[in-house]
């Protein structure tokens, strides 16, 4: 095991998860679906400006990443998605996709280092190179793509803001926010979102801002405001954790925004912006083909086209990436096809796949094609 976890910022205290489910917002299917393929399978314009790493660079980020021997990877310790189990190594959503990217890269899912970092700080600490990649429910946007010397290979996780109040509090939609206290986490879109909203509607709230999500939570679950507002993922990830526990807590229907989540990355270095995107990609390419770590094992020898690339018997495959003709098939038997990475960490929790699913299963999700 090469498992590593360094805490930046950690608060006193961290919740732990259990999940009441949340079916996925139709309306979200709806406004997003239009621009789905730009957001999956269009490449970022600021990594595209950086199509080679600069002049005179010492080393790329693959490189260092295996000069090290571990992938460094930022996460925020938001339940399902990034957290440390009981043993102490660290598990859920996005840690499966840093390892992923691990196995493609070093050969070894487990060679890993995660990093507690918030997402104040974790575009500085890409640019910086202190981590190579960051997750932690990290929204696309234009801003984060084109001035902040970062950029976002893939989405991995399509969700929309939305709120949690006291369920005694009489507050069921937007407009009983007036006049309410409410908890967000500073830094975020959320926050944003969120003051973008209160200026349109002319509300009166007022806003808690605290400097991480499990201090948004504690605050909620301390009263200190009777509203939190986050993912819908991550309220519904958290509804069943705290104190006092489900049913206490009611998480409104109205979604307020979309918000696109995936890994990050330095936008100087093409090579790596690919490699994360296509370690991505393998994952949904793998569902859509029925390979998985069980099925894998067992697949014949003979295939042909996609399936033989995912299952490492094209000489070629991965050349363009700087990877072994095997860097895919690591992928899938050491970490899975995105549909088992999602019922691992997620479907426990009861969250839905919606529109996280696969396209032909209703979703909106397209895996690109592996030649």
């Amino acid at each position: 095991m090469m498992h590593h976890f360094t805490c930046q910022e950690c608060p006193p205290t961290l919740a732990t998860p259990q999940l009441a489910a949340q079916p996925a917002a139709s309306w979200l299917k709806s406004l997003i679906i239009g621009v789905t393929v730009l957001a999956t399978l269009a490449g970022s314009p600021s990594a595209q400006a950086a199509a080679a790493p600069a002049e005179g660079a010492a080393q790329s980020i693959l490189e260092r990443v295996r000069a090290a021997g571990v992938v460094t990877c930022g996460i925020d310790a938001t339940p399902g998605f990034s957290g440390i189990n009981s043993v102490g190594n660290p598990t859920g959503f996005d840690v499966d996709f840093c390892r992923a990217i691990a196995a493609a890269t070093l050969g070894n899912a487990d060679a890993i280092q995660t990093r507690r970092i918030s997402t104040a700080s974790k575009f500085d600490a890409l640019v910086r190179g202190d981590i190579d990649v960051a997750f932690g429910m990290t929204t696309w946007t234009l801003s984060r793509d084109s001035s902040m010397g970062t950029a976002f290979p893939a989405v991995i996780f399509y969700d929309g803001q939305g709120f949690m109040a006291w369920s005694d509090s009489g507050v069921t939609t937007l407009e009983d926010l007036a006049g309410q206290k409410i908890c967000v986490q500073q830094g975020t879109t959320s926050s944003a979102n969120l003051q973008e909203m209160i200026a349109r509607s002319d509300l009166s709230a007022t806003l808690i801002e605290t400097p991480n999500s499990e201090e948004k939570l504690n605050a909620f679950a301390q009263r200190r405001c009777t509203v939190v507002t986050g993912d819908r993922s991550e309220l519904a990830a958290n509804a069943a954790v705290l104190e006092p526990g489900r049913g206490q807590w009611t998480i409104l229907q109205q979604t307020i925004s979309s918000e696109p989540l995936g890994p990050v990355v330095a936008a100087q270095d093409w090579q790596w912006f690919s490699i994360v995107r296509w370690v991505v990609n393998t994952t949904l390419a793998a569902e859509a083909e029925g390979l998985n770590q069980r099925t894998i094992a067992t697949a014949p020898l003979t295939a042909v086209g996609e399936r033989a690339r995912l299952l490492g018997q094209d000489p070629t495959f991965g050349r363009g990436l700087g990877l072994d003709p095997q860097w895919a098939k690591r992928v899938i038997t050491e970490v899975g096809s995105y549909d088992e990475i999602f019922m691992r960490n997620l479907t426990p929790l009861g969250l839905k796949r919606g529109v996280n699913a696969l396209r032909h299963e209703g979703g909106i999700l397209i895996p690109l094609p592996m030649r």
